[in-house]
């Protein structure tokens, strides 16, 4: 009787980094993104689209510490080719969505990796993240709490310099 080997899916199966937005434009066809290159300690920035400019200005972008889902396929969103993503806290009540960034402590380096504490292990690969469809198992635990802080299942997502949170404490949110 064969054994199939499963995969546990949790957060440690993200590679969420530290980033900061060093360049952004409004997309020429696409009302609700922004294009960005984002710092994340590689050789060269990163290329990513965002749906924030019901948000933000771009001029509020350039500078933004940021976490970046690292391994995700590249892919064209409306012809540009995206390959990350910024993760937002959002909440909705009373008609009015809020939308804001996640913010890594000022202290933690450009490139470092989010770490959840209990949930040690090596990231996925671009191809399992998507063929496992790891975000839809992921994302629904990702939250902050009262405080702002961005938590899995109630456990901070820190740096070596502390928690993230959202930009302006945004509690009860949901974080992708």
């Amino acid at each position: 009787q064969q054994q199939q080997a499963t995969t546990v899916v949790d957060i440690s199966k993200l590679d969420i980094r530290v980033g900061r937005i060093i360049k952004a434009w409004k997309h020429e066809e696409a009302d609700t993104l922004f294009c960005e290159e984002i710092d994340i300690g590689e050789d060269k920035p990163r290329l990513v689209a965002s749906g924030l400019r019901p948000y933000y200005n771009v001029d509020q972008l350039e500078g933004q510490r940021v976490l970046v889902l690292a391994n995700l396929k590249a892919r064209k969103l409306v012809g540009f080719p995206s390959h990350g993503m910024v993760l937002c806290a959002s909440s909705s009540n009373n008609n009015e969505s809020i939308t804001e960034f996640v913010e890594p402590p000022l202290e933690a380096a450009i490139g470092e990796r989010i770490s959840v504490e209990g949930y040690q292990g090596d990231a996925a690969t671009e191809n399992q993240v998507i063929k496992k469809k790891m975000l839809d198992t992921i994302f629904p635990d990702l939250k902050t709490n009262d405080d702002g802080v961005v938590t899995y299942k109630g456990t901070p997502l820190t740096t070596s310099a502390g928690v993230c949170r959202a930009q302006t404490g945004l509690g009860g949110a949901n974080v992708a």
